[in-house]
């Protein structure tokens, strides 16, 4: 990919993205990005035409063209709050459809009276803001589409902790926050993710939390080589582990953490052994010390 496609790719990207909302806006870019990518391809052969004489270019032309490429992505940005003007998604499934819809072609639920674009209408001042926009740019009132992200992310929730009663029944619940995840599971265990979107020190807060949480219900450090990162809990003779020791490996403000059936190194009763005692020599000892001699 040429650095003129992957700049433009980049302009569209970062133009939807800052013209969408978070979990609206990951059900929204499906459908905006591909026109939105077809539309910016157009504008490259204006670019190819500008750039095209590499031996002429000036600092003066290329100053030129990071103003277009900027124009670009706010081009792009405004485009993507045009089309959300007539789209609504499901607070079930989170599908997008179009904005004459009332209930979700895909899964039957009732959808939004709102479209993302009138949601995006304060309800106290009646400015119009980019969908995205969480608070009014005007007033600072909370926005609809704000409260209908809030309702679709509680709701995602509540499925997987309903699923956490299923398969995670040896474990307390986590009451820590987060967007929730149950990402696979199968004989080796089960791997679970609360996600806080950029707040590192929420999701550290929220896996310390946890951990007291688990020791408050018996679970606790066991094996040859204890630590905190690594909780047990030994139930009807199964032996339940949490491992939050590489939460945070893949990704700093997502907190994974593995349930699973396994013993601790050393045992779960591992009791570590009282170090040998050196014998003081005592008269009678040297009294058959010196016996020994006189043989």
């Amino acid at each position: 990919m040429s650095f003129l496609k992957r700049t433009i790719k980049n302009a569209v990207s970062q133009g939807i993205s800052r013209g969408l909302g978070n979990a609206i806006g990951k059900a929204v870019q499906q459908v905006v990005e591909p026109r939105a990518t077809e539309y910016a391809n157009k504008a490259a052969e204006h670019f190819d035409q500008a750039a095209g004489n590499v031996a002429q270019q000036t600092r003066q032309t290329t100053s030129g063209m990071e103003g277009a490429f900027a124009n670009l992505e706010r081009s792009i940005q405004g485009y993507a709050n045009q089309m959300t003007k007539d789209l609504k998604v499901c607070p079930e499934c989170g599908q997008p459809t179009s904005g004459d819809k009332k209930f979700c072609p895909g899964c039957g639920a009732k959808l939004p009276e709102q479209t993302l674009g009138q949601s995006a209408v304060c309800p106290s001042c009646g400015k119009q803001n980019s969908v995205g926009t969480k608070f009014c740019q005007d007033c600072g009132a909370k926005l609809p589409v704000a409260l209908q992200e809030e309702e679709m992310a509680a709701r995602k929730n509540a499925k997987v902790l309903a699923q956490w009663d299923e398969i995670l029944p040896q474990y307390p619940k986590w009451t820590c926050g987060g967007e929730l995840y149950i990402e696979d599971y199968g004989s080796d265990g089960v791997n679970f993710s609360a996600s806080f979107n950029g707040n590192t020190g929420a999701a550290h807060r929220a896996v310390e939390a946890y951990r007291q949480i688990l020791q408050q219900n018996g679970f606790r450090p066991a094996g040859q080589n204890p630590t905190q990162a690594q909780l047990f809990k030994r139930i009807d003779g199964v032996v339940y582990n949490v491992d939050t020791e590489h939460c945070f490996e893949g990704d700093p403000d997502c907190a994974c953490i593995g349930f699973c059936r396994r013993e601790p190194y050393g045992g779960f009763d591992y009791v570590k052994p009282e170090p040998k005692k050196s014998k003081d020599i005592g008269l009678d000892d040297l009294k058959d010390f010196a016996k020994l001699f006189r043989r």
